[in-house]
């Protein structure tokens, strides 16, 4: 007997109707005012429109934004919605915000928190050995681009510090993640275009398209198709896919044999993975699973080839160079700042051992014991304009002040209301205090409440030791064997939403030391 669709009708009204009966509607004088900021005004002076909104309406406003009804809050509401996932789901706003909502559909909502797992176990908690690894490609690097720099000097064109280094960490991220064996020039092409990608598809590049900023679901759907269906599949999975899914296979004979002694275990990321997930009794890693390492190894490269330390969206996944975006704001204020100079190269002399065979190098220890060049940094990081930071997502209706924020939207917290509280920092909250840091003891990988640049609470982010150990090896690199100034002699902000992923506008120029502090 053939029942008539209409008939599901009926339930269907009445379930939409005991659910709107049940849900208490808000009281419209306890909602969060929506302030009408022109998108002009948003993408080019956020400080200020932002900024006048609290000063008119209150410390927690709701502002359209690429198509989404945004909730943001001051610095007098920043440590609960950052710290407060019951109530503020992190991973919910993440993928939200980030386009994400289909792959942590495929991944059961496992996929932040198995990214966390993997960078703590694979690289926070082999921070000293990682760093004694890769020391060498940054005294590699650097001096060939000092040689670079010198020429020149000469010539008038002046080699692109930001994508000397980018390079750099892209080999550092290919031996961490896969192992050495990776390393040559395809894979170092196709990791930078994986990272590309998965900054496009995460909107990092949004602000600098009018598609982007004006019909967000077109530019959605435009990279989705791009990367998902096109970059990944015939890139990174055809090119790689193969020699990953045969180290898998080794890595699991390796695993069966009971032989392997966690001191042969191969030192890289994939072999962690497979370890972690290895059923065990001669059985392979079946077919899905495999997938989900893809995944995981795609969200990886992202991270790490960025390290996304300033949150703008997930304080897992990142702009496709922050790290190396992070240490041109370094070089560019030291630039700006040279008095900073030598109390830094008097640091470094300091914090400088010795390898077995008697040439100085930096290592995790050392860099841990240059605190001035981790105040410099921390410095760097709060005053250079972050504005909105990572999203989260409410699961209920939840009060906040003298307002209610309904269940299932967008809210996140102002950093630069946090950043330059005068209430923390004093009468000048703006002015550059670069060795503040080192004399109370904080370091640049620290947050609180009143430091949210690599966010806060259990999803901080996971990486920043990493980031912060790069960053320190690239400037004190640099500065051991070149003094850096600007072309033009200042510098402007490309994106003054977005300073994470977008590195200051402005040359840099090095002039090479007569006698470096490191040698070759």
């Amino acid at each position: 007997m053939e029942h008539s669709p209409y008939l599901l009708l009926g339930p269907a009204v009445i379930a939409l109707y005991a659910w709107s009966v049940k849900r208490p509607r808000i009281p419209k004088d306890r909602l969060p005012p929506i302030v009408d900021i022109p998108p002009e005004d948003i993408f080019s002076k956020p400080r200020d429109a932002y900024g006048q909104a609290f000063a008119t309406y209150g410390p927690v406003i709701g502002v359209r934004r690429k198509g989404n009804l945004e909730y943001i809050v001051n610095h007098e509401h920043a440590r609960h919605v950052l710290s407060c996932d019951r109530l503020f789901s992190f991973e919910q706003g993440s993928a939200a915000i980030m386009n994400l909502q289909p792959i942590m559909a495929f991944t059961q909502g496992k996929l932040f928190r198995d990214l966390q797992d993997f960078v703590r176990d694979g690289i926070v908690e082999r921070i000293d050995e990682i760093v004694y690894r890769i020391w060498p490609l940054f005294q590699r690097d650097t001096k060939e681009y000092v040689d670079l720099a010198a020429e020149g000097l000469k010539t008038g064109d002046h080699p692109s510090c930001f994508n000397h280094f980018h390079n750099t960490i892209a080999e550092t991220t290919m031996i961490l993640l896969l192992g050495q064996n990776y390393v040559n020039e395809r894979n170092l092409d196709i990791i930078e275009d994986v990272s590309n990608g998965m900054a496009e598809l995460t909107g990092q590049y949004q602000n600098f398209s009018l598609i982007g900023k004006y019909i967000p679901i077109l530019w959605i759907l435009y990279t989705w198709v791009k990367v998902m269906l096109i970059s990944i599949p015939f890139g990174f999975l055809r090119k790689c896919g193969p020699a990953i899914y045969s180290d898998i296979n080794r890595y699991e004979d390796m695993l069966s044999s009971g032989k392997l002694s966690p001191k042969d275990e191969p030192r890289n990321v994939l072999f962690l993975i497979t370890k972690t997930y290895y059923p065990g009794n001669g059985k392979r890693i079946g077919s899905l699973r495999r997938l989900y390492i893809a995944i995981l190894l795609l969200c990886l490269i992202s991270n790490l080839l960025s390290q996304r330390p300033l949150v703008v969206s997930s304080l897992i996944f990142a702009a496709v160079h922050t790290t190396t975006v992070v240490s041109q704001w370094v070089l560019c204020q030291l630039a700006m700042r040279p008095e900073y100079l030598a109390p830094l190269r008097e640091e470094l002399v300091q914090v400088l051992e010795e390898d077995e065979d008697g040439k100085l190098r930096l290592t995790a220890q050392s860099l841990r014991e240059a605190r001035l060049m981790d105040s410099f940094i921390r410095e760097v990081m709060r005053l250079k304009g972050d504005t909105i930071s990572t999203m989260r997502y409410t699961t209920c209706d939840v009060p906040l002040g003298n307002v209610i924020i309904p269940k299932g939207h967008l809210v996140t917290a102002m950093s630069t209301t946090v950043h330059e509280n005068p209430e923390v920092f004093g009468e000048n909250p703006r002015e550059f205090n670069g060795f503040q840091w080192a004399e109370i003891g904080k370091e640049a990988v620290m947050t609180g409440p009143a430091h949210i640049v690599f966010g806060l609470g259990r999803f901080a982010c996971p990486g920043r030791v990493l980031a912060v150990n790069e960053i320190k090896l690239i400037v004190m690199s640099l500065i051991a064997r070149a003094t850096p100034t600007l072309l033009e002699g200042k510098f402007e902000v490309a994106d003054p939403l977005n300073t994470v992923t977008q590195p200051p506008k402005g040359t840099l120029v090095f002039q090479p030391l007569e006698k470096p502090y490191l040698q070759d």
